[in-house]
């Protein structure tokens, strides 16, 4: 506290004695300039979106006077903004954006703990200097007003946030745009920075599909408040950051807000909206819910947050989410700041994140299981939350949806929604996106913009991709654990949640009892009883060019128009019995015609399988080979027959001989 009361009156001199210099040092814009109204769109339409690559790494050249940019980095906890000259994404420029720092903790700890590098995160404005009243429009590049640049402060995988907004928008949710990009200031290389949308109305344009007419003025980042109304009611300040800035821009709906604060409060304690005793359970809360907020999203929202295990929220430090309440005085929560997800702000660990309680979105620095009567407790005092958990149904609801948040991240399926996703979609996308960042990660960045905060590149890329991409698949096959009621622990050998950045690495995963253990390339989890064992597993896809492949289609006898996959199992830990393999498919290949063998020691069984969607399961006593098998099926038995005749042929020679000896000694 120390530390920040300093820096803070530092910054204020600073800010007073630069002032001058700051207006000196701003250049003006062109006598002539006028806005290229080809590139003026309206955001309901995402023309911009192109530029967030989602297979690729952009990129980003900055032309700023030299005095402005180090105005900039010398007044960066202030936040100051300064003029561009120009602003390149890909292949388009646009002129006379605003530039300026950004962040809290970071911005503060890259001030304080990092002297010798300006690799900030910052804010680009497009409309920031060229305003309609001077040039007839507010300059907006293809419909997006702002975008962040994060510099990785607490990733350094450069991957977890990228990931993080990847499920909340396959989730439904009003996810800004994001993606991956170089930055290059005055030809000088900054490195890969975060690109994403800034938290501006443009967000929700698009989600509704409609003009920045119809968004009230009401989007924010609270923070400092759990929305109790009667701590509103005397200091609404936490509404607008307590930034006088975004109050004037939100001034006239704060009376809206404060009422839908005080419905709120009320649902929460069980009341009508008169103050009449409510059943939480009844059709009629469900009903003026829906007046308050927008039900069926937030729990979306809160089922994602569950899923990425994104503890540093509006449960532990009241900030870090976006809340937008229209004119009708209906809330929708808006996704921001997910670069500690994953476990890497609380619980920390690898194998503590994958089995972490799906109905605990707070933490209580430990590894405590609470029970629901604790969690009850808690919650009333967040309202926001609150009124979704205490309703069983909408409960249920959310652990459904907690479900398609495994899908989509790596057991693949069909959604309560209806969207399909084949297995190891993360996974893939990681893979994808391996190269081209560690090839980025790895040029030479300019001596003032080293990375921050003891993330080495590109060393930290190539150490911790394949462990996301492994807590991932975990925390997928914990949560499914979970919302079915499997009484296992998800094992986190393996995987390194220390090597994303602020998480910890797991000390001593679980060896006794009902484990799990899973392949993060597949998604194949097996379950089984150790003790004093921790399971290691390793599956193999055999693609059909394989020898391995060639020669079991030879060995069992089946034809291969009917194998839907054969899985070569190595590393595989003994258990004290038998093992419980279950096995995620494509979708649109799943039929309940498909059955899954065993091979094991040249031995071909057939396994007694059940089918959830797209997940096969059976129990077997040994792993070496599983096959999934369609149609007839009688070839299957092609080696027992050969097996019973080889036996009646070598029973037969053996009679004729006996015969034969005998006659001979009667002879």
């Amino acid at each position: 506290m120390k530390k920040r009361k300093k820096c803070r009156v530092r910054a204020f001199f600073t800010a007073a004695i630069c002032m001058l210099y700051f207006c000196r040092s701003t250049v003006d814009v062109k006598a002539d300039y006028t806005v290229d109204m080809t590139m003026q769109k309206d955001a309901k339409d995402g023309e911009y979106n192109r530029f967030f690559l989602k297979d690729d790494i952009q990129t980003i050249s900055i032309d700023i006077d030299e005095e402005n940019l180090q105005y900039l980095f010398d007044n960066a906890m202030d936040k100051p903004s300064v003029k561009t000259n120009s602003v390149t994404i890909g292949d388009s420029t646009i002129g006379f954006a605003g530039l300026k720092t950004k962040g809290s903790y970071t911005l503060e700890h890259a001030v304080l703990d990092n002297p010798d590098s300006n690799r900030y995160s910052l804010t680009i404005n497009f409309g920031k200097y060229i305003k309609k009243k001077d040039y007839g429009v507010t300059q907006n590049f293809y419909g997006a007003r702002k975008i962040s640049l994060n510099n990785f402060f607490f990733d350094k995988s450069m991957m977890k946030e990228y990931c993080a907004l990847t499920l909340l928008t396959e989730m439904g949710l009003p996810t800004p745009q994001y993606g991956l990009t170089k930055l290059y200031i005055n030809g000088d290389y900054y490195g890969v920075y975060f690109m994403v949308e800034a938290m501006d109305s443009s967000i929700l344009e698009q989600y509704y599909g409609c003009s920045s007419k119809d968004i009230s003025d009401y989007l924010c980042k609270p923070e400092g408040t759990a929305f109790q109304y009667e701590e509103l009611e005397k200091d609404p300040s936490p509404l607008w950051e307590a930034d006088q800035d975004t109050y004037e821009d939100v001034k006239d709906m704060i009376p809206t807000v404060l009422e839908w604060a005080k419905k709120l409060n009320q649902l929460s304690a069980g009341t009508d909206f008169e103050g009449n005793e409510l059943d939480v359970n009844s059709d009629k809360y469900l009903e003026l819910l829906n007046k308050v907020m927008d039900v069926d999203e937030a729990l979306r929202y809160f089922a994602a947050n569950s899923f990425l295990v994104q503890t540093d929220n509006m449960f532990v430090g009241l900030k870090n989410f976006g809340l937008y309440v229209d004119k009708d005085g209906r809330s929708l929560l808006v996704p921001w700041d997910y670069d500690l997800s994953f476990g890497c702000y609380s619980p920390g660990d690898a194998e503590s994140t994958a089995n972490y309680n799906i109905d605990m979105l707070y933490t209580t620095w430990g590894h405590s299981n609470p029970t629901e009567k604790a969690m009850m407790k808690y919650y009333r005092n967040y309202p926001l939350f609150y009124v979704l958990f205490q309703n069983d149904s909408l409960r249920e609801k959310m652990h459904t949806y907690m479900e398609d948040c495994a899908k989509i991240m790596a057991l693949g399926g069909t959604t309560s929604f209806g969207k399909s996703y084949v297995p190891g979609k993360l996974h893939a996308m990681i893979e994808t996106l391996q190269e081209p960042l560690t090839e980025a990660a790895t040029e030479k960045v300019v001596a003032q913009a080293q990375y921050m905060n003891n993330n080495p590149q590109p060393s930290g890329v190539k150490k911790a991709l394949p462990n996301l991409s492994k807590i991932i698949a975990l925390r997928s096959v914990g949560v499914y654990a979970q919302v079915h009621g499997m009484d296992t622990v998800v094992s986190g050998k393996g995987a390194n949640n220390e090597t994303l950045g602020n998480g910890l690495q797991t000390w001593r995963p679980a060896d006794s009892g009902n484990i799990t253990a899973v392949d993060a390339a597949t998604g194949i989890f097996v379950s089984a009883e150790y003790k004093g064992k921790t399971p290691v597993l390793h599956v193999e896809s055999l693609s059909a060019e394989s020898s391995d492949y060639t020669s079991l289609l030879s060995e069992t006898g089946i034809k291969e128009g009917q194998i839907k996959g054969i899985y070569a199992f190595s590393k595989v830990t003994k258990a004290e019995g038998s093992y419980t393999v279950t096995i995620p498919t494509d979708p649109a290949t799943a039929d309940d015609k498909v059955k899954m063998y065993g091979f094991s020691n040249g031995k071909l069984t057939r396994l007694d399988t059940t089918r959830t969607d797209n997940l096969y399961s059976a129990e077997t006593e040994s792993l070496e080979y599983i096959l999934l098998v369609s149609g007839n099926q009688r070839v299957v038995w092609l080696p027992v027959v050969a097996a019973i005749v080889t036996g009646i042929i070598l029973t037969a020679v053996v009679i004729l001989v006996l015969r034969r000896r005998k006659a001979m000694r009667n002879n």
